[in-house]
């Protein structure tokens, strides 16, 4: 906790919240949603902790006893619509509102298109995807009822500045990008914000346990602790941004990406190869 306790203080999230809301975070048992989900909790905010390893949410619950916050653990899949449904349903009923989303929950791959298996890929999409509309559509119906709320939506550098090797991961992250920014039209009269979180390069297990390809990260990029992540997504919920790209190398890829491709394209083929 000691790590989470100084990204607390250095992202000015340090102190505890006088109003605390409601937040169903998906893939909250491991990387940037177990970060999110103890730093949520330790400002006194309440959490629908949702994950599939049943093991690893006894550990978050264990974590969490010692936190002002109380954490309600979901065991389930964001791929079955349905279940995020009953899901969703479930943390109304045991809190009696649902007030912000962090729709976190995915899975990497590495490896070229054409040499990739169609189960993995199947697998990417149906989780980075449709795990993001399942959680997004479970989720609105409680925040209209309740006069509004916040999404927030987890997308990745390479969904504006793809890499060579990573199609599938981000044909994935591109459709997030366009979710969001349709999706924060749509909500408008209700009082729905959508904010769209671009994440860079994160020391978490996420490389390791990758689809295709798994291994470690790209060694010339430096990477962030997903607390980092963490106190941004935080600060997010109380902020009406669009997007948020968290660290200034990121930004310059992004407008690098956007405006002078060929360079970045001759970049990206050195690091990544």
């Amino acid at each position: 906790m000691s790590t989470l306790q100084n990204w607390l203080s250095g992202e000015r999230v340090s102190k505890p919240v006088e109003h605390p809301r409601v937040v169903m975070v998906t893939g909250a048992t491991s990387g940037i949603g177990q970060a999110t989900a103890l730093l949520l909790l330790s400002l006194g905010h309440h959490v629908a902790g949702l994950g599939r390893n049943a093991e690893r949410l006894a550990t978050l619950a264990t974590h969490a006893d010692s936190l002002p916050g109380e954490l309600l653990p979901l065991e389930g899949d964001v791929t079955d619509g349905n279940l995020v449904q009953r899901l969703a349903a479930q943390t109304l009923a045991h809190f009696g509102r649902l007030e912000v989303l962090v729709a976190n929950a995915g899975i990497g791959h590495r490896g070229k298109l054409a040499e990739a298996r169609w189960e993995d890929i199947e697998r990417v999409l149906r989780t980075n995807i449709d795990g993001v509309v399942h959680s997004i559509r479970a989720c609105i119906p409680p925040m209209r009822a309740g006069g509004g709320g916040h999404i927030l939506t987890i997308s990745s550098v390479v969904g504006p500045v793809p890499t060579p090797g990573a199609a599938v991961y981000a044909m994935s992250k591109a459709a997030i990008d366009s979710l969001s920014q349709s999706l924060r039209m749509e909500l408008r009269n209700d009082d729905i914000w959508v904010t769209n979180m671009i994440v860079g390069q994160t020391a978490t297990e996420f490389a390791k346990r990758r689809l295709g390809r798994s291994g470690k990260v790209a060694r010339r990029l430096p990477t962030m602790p997903p607390e980092r992540v963490a106190a941004q997504l935080v600060r997010a919920m109380d902020r009406r941004r669009r997007t948020v790209i968290i660290r200034p190398i990121d930004r310059l890829i992004v407008l690098a990406g956007r405006f002078t491709p060929w360079l970045m394209d001759r970049i990206l083929y050195r690091v990544y190869g």
